[in-house]
């Protein structure tokens, strides 16, 4: 894949996350902005613990094309974890970390074609995976940008 947009994506979104960390006070980051989703805390933590199990389900689908890939609970994984108990700051330097590991696996994928079988969501492909993680990062982009205007 030759698409300059999405290897900016990747590598920018930890710097994003963490220049929204910075500007929003401490005593907000354990409000729950909305019942259904984390607090900034906890998605911070999320980010960071879900990036190695993206990039384990991008080389699944490059490296063993067909298989069954394992569902989580992403609630209970949060309490299992203490996601509520984590450093924002340690947790999007973890991130940051990580996502430096799926861009290098990612820029070297020559087949995109492959594909893993998710139990609830169904064929996936390499793309579909990796456009995921654009969403995925979107998705709380989104959500963290209520603490600035709530």
């Amino acid at each position: 894949m030759n698409n300059r947009y999405l290897f900016q994506a990747l590598e920018l979104a930890p710097t994003a996350f963490a220049r929204l960390l910075a500007v929003i006070p401490p005593e907000r980051w354990d409000e729950q902005t909305d019942e259904d989703r984390f607090t900034l805390r906890e998605a911070i933590a999320h980010l960071a613990d879900w990036e190695p199990m993206l990039l384990s389900r991008v080389r699944a689908s490059v490296e063993t094309p067909g298989v069954t890939i394992e569902a989580f609970d992403e609630g209970q994984r949060a309490i299992d974890l203490g996601y509520a108990e984590t450093d924002p700051f340690e947790e999007v330097e973890r991130l940051a970390d990580l996502r430096a590991e799926t861009i290098a696996y990612v820029e070297g994928i020559s087949d995109w074609s492959g594909t893993i079988m998710h139990p609830e969501i169904g064929v996936l492909t390499t793309e579909d995976i990796v456009s995921t993680l654009i969403g995925h990062d979107t998705y709380h982009f989104e959500h963290l940008t209520q603490y600035l205007v709530d």
